[in-house]
């Protein structure tokens, strides 16, 4: 005897799994050139979901698996007109028929903004497709993870990742290292007031000590980068008025350039070499310096030239 339901889902499983080779056997049958080689015959996802019957999640796999070997296949997908121009409307299909395939956002929006021949080369669409998934799940950090990195990778716009990394780490699921990321991605976008405040706010609020140790040594990284650019800006003001660099850094005093010559965040003080103008870390320092990943020296001499009449 069969079970009640037993046929209509068998009868559905069968002409789903035969969706792929009936196209597959039109496209080798046909003589002659082809107009579309690459046609999907069922592209749009609410009549798809009209007529799955209900097998909503049980269609979303096989398309998911149909879109998995769309992608995977290079030496199919290298003769086609556009290698991957139905890649998008798959993944569409796919979240339409089951929302919660996160899966399916990450992955895919990966399979498509990878620029081709690796992948389709479509951040556009890698973006719509991880919009998509953010606004079924808001409070997934994982799709905004995503995105921020998408913005990193393919779109060179690490401010915008930073912004997008930061509402993540507002999320109740975030992990504590997506506010470091984001202060990071601050900083490399020159957003060094906005880098330093998230460190501080780490450092201060944090219960975690990697956490805390990390903001640290990011903030000390920065006030030694600046304290650096400082010192040598006011040597080379006093080699213009003296004709010499200073024989030391307390010369800057004597001079009235500075008040006081700072210390190191460790309270060890600088190193001045007077043949060359340099002044660096000693090597009796205690600070965990981190080279910054984005170089703001002409932006900062340019905030002192301002602030000291040059």
């Amino acid at each position: 005897m069969v079970r009640r339901g037993g046929w209509p889902a068998a009868l559905f499983l069968a002409a789903a799994l035969l969706v792929k080779p009936v196209q597959d056997r039109v496209d080798a049958s046909r003589g002659g050139p082809k107009i579309d080689p690459d046609l999907l015959y069922f592209s749009s996802p609410p009549v798809l979901k009209a007529l799955a019957l209900g097998y909503d999640s049980l269609l979303a796999d096989i398309y998911w698996m149909r879109a998995i070997q769309y992608y995977g296949r290079r030496d199919e997908a290298a003769r086609r007109p556009v290698r991957y121009k139905n890649l998008a409307a798959m993944l569409d299909i796919v979240t339409t028929l089951d929302p919660r395939m996160l899966d399916v956002y990450r992955a895919g929006s990966i399979f498509l903004a990878e620029p081709d021949p690796i992948g389709a080369g479509q951040p556009d669409a890698a973006m719509k497709l991880l919009d998509k998934g953010i606004s079924l799940h808001p409070e997934e950090w994982r799709l905004r993870f995503d995105k921020g990195l998408a913005y990193f990778i393919y779109f060179k716009d690490p401010v915008r990742a930073a912004r997008i990394w930061f509402e993540a780490s507002r999320l109740a699921s975030s992990p504590p290292w997506m506010e470091g990321l984001a202060a990071r991605a601050f900083s490399e976008g020159g957003e060094i007031a906005t880098a330093k405040d998230l460190y501080r706010r780490q450092f201060e609020g944090s219960d975690r000590r990697e956490v805390r140790e990390n903001a640290r040594d990011h903030l000390a990284s920065i006030q030694v980068d600046e304290d650096i650019w400082a010192l040598e800006f006011f040597v080379e003001k006093y080699v213009r008025s003296h004709g010499k660099p200073p024989a030391g850094l307390l010369d800057l005093i004597r001079a009235g350039l500075v008040r006081a010559v700072p210390l190191d965040p460790s309270g060890v003080a600088y190193a001045y070499d007077p043949a060359t103008g340099k002044v660096r870390l000693s090597p009796e320092s205690k600070v965990h310096y981190l080279a910054l990943p984005y170089d703001y020296r002409e932006a900062y001499r340019k905030q002192l030239a301002r602030a000291y009449g040059e």
